[in-house]
């Protein structure tokens, strides 16, 4: 979700397109009585939700008026720190619109084959604007923002979209790439180009990813989970995988940090990583994940081309 691994410092956070999103938790009396218990209410164990996405807060938002959306959350303990361990399996939330309207939702768990859990919201908001989680946990009313953009703001592919052009390197073109894959084992997908899996009738699964530099417990082992589901072999698939960096070791050597990212990252409008794109026969998208996805969700978007 970042493009380099966490390093806190200075030139590390510099060269970062966002951070992590660190929400704005309140704590208020006014917030919603949807709640989630814990053994003790001390504010030294007290737990609170955490934007997972650009909220536009700290970056510009992502997330768009008008479409189905995806926010992942994580649980955080009072040391600042994502808790990974007897997480709730869900936590009820209300989500407040600019308007004034709300919608009650709950956030359920997903943690299959990764580190760390996280909780997705999934909704659609007709309104642009600051939009507001209210939840109860610990016995503490909280609450955080995120903004919700107007779709002609926001350049990622949606679903419904047709996949886009662009260049992506291969085993048997490189182009200007160092490196076609920082896995520690260059994975199987380095070996269908864009433009031909734009052209034949297979589906296509488009992972861009750069996980020779992923190395936090928030970042999940994307590109191992499709590679259990999908296999080596890709007969009548399209599976791509995308690196970030057109030249990773000079990430620290460089000013301008922008001319070391893929043309992937600029076509698709990407301003973090991972993402999953699933798209039919027909190169339409059918599935889209951003951030952070586990095995179970990584699965409900391949199935919706089978």
């Amino acid at each position: 979700m970042i493009y380099k691994n966490i390093a806190v410092d200075s030139k590390a956070l510099s060269r970062r397109l966002f951070l992590l999103g660190t929400g704005t938790m309140a704590i208020s009396a006014a917030c919603s009585q949807n709640t989630v218990t814990s053994a003790s209410p001390s504010i030294d164990n007290l737990r609170y939700l955490k934007s997972g996405f650009a909220d536009g807060l700290i970056s510009p938002s992502t997330i768009i008026e008008g479409m189905p959306q995806r926010t992942p959350f994580l649980l955080y303990g009072s040391d600042g720190i994502p808790i990974v361990n007897d997480v709730p399996r869900a936590i009820p939330v209300t989500l407040q619109f600019p308007s004034g309207k709300s919608l009650e939702l709950e956030l359920k768990e997903f943690s299959e084959g990764i580190p760390t859990p996280y909780f997705p919201m999934f909704f659609e908001s007709n309104e642009v604007g600051l939009h507001k989680v209210a939840y109860v946990i610990d016995e503490t009313p909280q609450s955080l923002s995120f903004l919700v953009s107007d779709k002609g703001d926001v350049d990622l592919v949606q679903v419904g979209e047709t996949l886009r052009r662009t260049e992506i390197p291969t085993f048997d073109n490189p182009l200007n790439f160092s490196v076609i894959c920082t896995r520690f084992d260059p994975c199987p997908y380095h070996y269908v180009t864009v433009e031909e899996a734009l052209s034949n009738s297979l589906s296509t699964v488009l992972l861009i990813s750069t996980p020779g530099f992923c190395q936090t417990s928030i970042c999940g082992p994307s590109l191992e989970i499709l590679i259990e589901l999908v296999g080596e072999s890709t007969n009548g698939l399209n599976v791509i995988h995308a690196e970030v960096y057109i030249d990773p070791e000079k990430i620290a050597e460089v000013n301008n940090f922008q001319s070391l990212l893929s043309p992937v990252i600029r076509d698709y409008g990407m301003s973090f990583e991972p993402s999953l794109i699933v798209a039919n026969s027909e190169n339409v998208v059918v599935a889209r994940l951003d951030y952070m996805f586990d095995k179970l969700e990584i699965e409900n978007a391949l199935s919706l081309i089978n």
